[in-house]
């Protein structure tokens, strides 16, 4: 496999991962906009009740015993603990004290319900919490783009960033295709997210550096090529190490888990192709060439001389 990637032609390739993944951002934003995100109880505000309910059934089971009227105002969930069940509502959405409403369950169910404890989280807190995810976002943003600014020339940062951008998006569009409450979790997850897809076009472009200040006689489209061999093994086993275990977390996390580790499981899927179709192709796009960073070789031992 490795001999034939090693003599394959990946520029074509890389042209069609480019369009590929315009599509696919395009249509991310298309999803946002039409369908949006589902916002979790740490951003909208309301009432999480938490109960013990000692049984084997599925969510789907209890919830259908419950009769028409208290049917349509709560929707047992798992919180991830064996015995343990959420109720999440909206502000003002209790029509009765919270222990009532557990002997109501308990009655219907046909089983023992204990209320652990009534979590109420108000709409100024959750714009507070929403707003501080999205500054610590940009913030995290805004610390990427002058690192690359200092690090590389200024058509590798842009298409690193692009690459990066479209990582993020992509990962929340997939988010409101598939109503995945959007939570502090989350974000947690984007960061992550944002870190790995960096470091995996990092590695790829500090290897195409070292190509292009070599004094080669290879084109650019050469050099690009050569950096994403040379560091393709390393591509594969990191990010099929850290899917096995995202994975594993994605099944068998729970609930509680699940926003975090599809977030970072798709976005560690968008990162490694990205990384190799949008961060590499878009510098080419922008005019970068090997004699950019060898004038800059040059201009550098001028200056000490």
């Amino acid at each position: 496999m490795f001999h034939r990637l090693f003599a394959m032609n990946l520029t074509r390739w890389r042209y069609l991962g480019l369009g590929f993944s315009v599509l696919v951002t395009l249509a991310s934003v298309a999803l946002l906009l039409g369908n949006g995100l589902q916002l979790g109880l740490d951003f909208t505000g309301g009432i999480l009740l938490e109960f013990k309910i000692q049984t084997l059934k599925e969510a789907h089971e209890l919830n259908a015993l419950l009769d028409g009227s208290l049917q349509a105002l709560v929707s047992l969930q798992p919180a991830g603990v064996p015995g343990e069940w959420l109720i999440k509502l909206p502000p003002h959405g209790l029509p009765m004290p919270a222990q009532a409403l557990a002997e109501q369950l308990a009655g219907q169910l046909g089983l023992p319900v204990e209320l652990l404890r009534t979590t109420i989280v108000g709409p100024q807190v959750g714009a507070e919490l929403f707003q501080q995810g999205m500054m610590a976002v940009l913030v995290a943003s805004l610390a990427i783009s002058v690192y690359l600014a200092f690090r590389f020339e200024w058509r590798q940062a842009v298409g690193i960033l692009l690459s990066v951008l479209h990582d993020g998006v992509v990962a929340l569009g997939l988010l409101a295709l598939f109503h995945i409450e959007f939570d502090l979790n989350v974000i947690a997850g984007l960061m992550a997210v944002i870190g790995y897809s960096l470091n995996d076009s990092i590695v790829i472009s500090d290897r195409l550096r070292d190509i292009l200040s070599s004094r080669t006689r290879l084109d650019m489209h050469g050099c690009s090529d050569l950096a994403i061999k040379a560091t393709f093994s390393r591509t594969m086993i990191t990010s099929g190490t850290t899917l096995f275990t995202v994975g594993a977390l994605l099944l068998f996390g729970g609930d509680a888990l699940h926003g975090f580790a599809f977030t970072l499981f798709a976005g560690i899927l968008t990162g490694t192709l990205s990384s190799i179709t949008v961060a590499s192709t878009v510098q080419e796009l922008l005019g970068l060439s090997p004699q950019a960073y060898q004038k800059k070789e040059e201009d550098d031992l001028a200056q000490a001389a």
